[in-house]
């Protein structure tokens, strides 16, 4: 999955130095985050699908406006992050403590609106009022995603329910990674619509495989606990699924336990007997071929092949 790594490393140098320019700061508090967070950076997947999408709907590269909106739109995923652990106190993020952990929820959430702002900076670079809409819709979104889980927190949720979560919280800022590269390219609308949708099945597929990842990850490259999201109560794929499936007495069972304490290894037990995790990875991978189909219209070439081994590859990450 990351070759595009490889292929993309000019492009995704310029949105290191972008994404560095975003962290020299001033003020030793400031300072001390920045430095912090730039230790555990991401693998920058979102500015790869950018610049990605733009390649392949024949943008040249004229004016660096790629770098600069892939490390926009970084910027933006950080704040976010940033703002999940306030909400959900977590206190590991990518194997290590998180800003509110360690700093407290003020500096995180301040934090995270100096980068919303700098993102929002960048893309106004560009001089394109339709990429600073794409952004601010995608804000709308993301915040309409988290309150309606928050708003549902007390409840089960439908396997509906979670879909409309995961495409609020996390699917529609790959979707808004596809569509800025498109629209930089000044693409036609219809295939500016279609890498948004690109965007919006391969996130699906990252996300329900993140999912399934935290009943099973192995190794540190996972960056948290197993079991941290339901440690937290946060009611995934492969835990619905199963409460769906189960038997009357099994149900009650499970709902008996997670009730009582959420113990990691009898919900993992009954998780594995119903197969949620199998039909969750089943799920992820019927979104992720159609983030591939999506591609099939595209004239072939290196970005668009990239493309498509990336959303190929996403079952098999392991972080």
């Amino acid at each position: 999955m990351d070759s595009y790594k490889e292929f993309l490393s000019n492009e995704l140098e310029l949105v290191q130095g972008y994404f560095d320019e975003a962290f020299t700061v001033e003020g030793d508090l400031m300072s001390e985050v920045a430095d912090y967070l730039k230790q555990g950076q991401g693998k920058m997947l979102r500015p790869a699908i950018v610049c990605l999408s733009a390649m392949a709907c024949g943008y040249d590269g004229r004016g660096g406006h790629h770098a600069r909106l892939g490390a926009a739109i970084e910027l933006f995923h950080l704040a976010t992050l940033l703002h999940d652990d306030v909400v959900d106190h977590a206190d590991l993020r990518r194997g290590r403590p998180t800003v509110n952990a360690r700093w407290g929820d003020d500096v995180a959430i301040l934090f995270a609106d100096y980068l919303y702002a700098t993102s929002f900076d960048y893309s106004l670079a560009v001089l394109d009022p339709e990429i600073v809409r794409i952004l601010s819709k995608t804000t709308q979104t993301m915040t309409e995603g988290e309150i309606f889980q928050i708003e549902r927190r007390e409840d089960w949720l439908s396997v509906p329910d979670y879909y409309k979560i995961i495409r609020a919280k996390t699917a529609c800022l790959f979707s808004a990674a596809g569509g800025l590269g498109a629209v930089l390219a000044g693409a036609a609308e219809e295939r500016v619509q279609q890498m948004f949708e690109f965007g919006m099945r391969f996130g699906m597929a990252f996300q329900i495989t993140d999912d399934a990842l935290d009943y099973e990850a192995q190794g540190g490259a996972w960056g948290k606990r197993v079991g941290a999201d339901l440690k937290e109560g946060k009611q995934t794929l492969p835990l619905l699924y199963t409460l769906q499936q189960a038997g009357e007495e099994d149900r009650e069972a499970l709902l008996h336990t997670l009730r009582n304490g959420r113990d990691f290894e009898t919900v993992h037990h009954y998780v594995k007997l119903y197969n949620g995790i199998d039909y969750s990875l089943e799920k992820a991978g019927e979104f992720a071929h159609a983030a591939s189909g999506i591609l099939d219209s595209l004239e072939d070439g290196e970005a668009v092949e990239q493309l498509r081994r990336i959303s190929e590859h996403v079952l098999a990450r392991q972080y």
